[in-house]
């Protein structure tokens, strides 16, 4: 194996130990995130089952923001879409 090659063999190595590091570190805080989103659609669903809020006003809140956030902030504009989506034919979870 000439140089270049173990020189490209190594930055490749270097690269994917920088990856899987980088993913280590944001897997946590990419499942509390989840893990907070299921809490809340929760608690949204607690509230219109106990009639303190009603499925349709949750769906047009989701509107409301999905209207006003940039179009290219597209993980708010999607969870915006699953909770209104959720909310919007009907007040119980899927």
């Amino acid at each position: 194996m000439n140089e270049q090659a173990i020189t490209d063999q190594l930055r490749k190595a270097l690269a994917q130990a920088a990856g899987d590091a980088a993913q280590a570190k944001v897997m946590p805080v990419v499942k509390m995130i989840a893990a907070q989103q299921l809490v809340v659609m929760d608690l949204m669903q607690m509230l219109v089952e106990a009639k303190v809020l009603h499925a349709d006003e949750i769906a047009a809140r989701m509107r409301h923001h999905m209207e006003h956030t940039d179009p290219r902030d597209m993980a708010a504009r999607t969870l915006f879409e699953q909770v209104r989506s959720r909310f919007a034919t009907t007040g119980k979870a899927p």
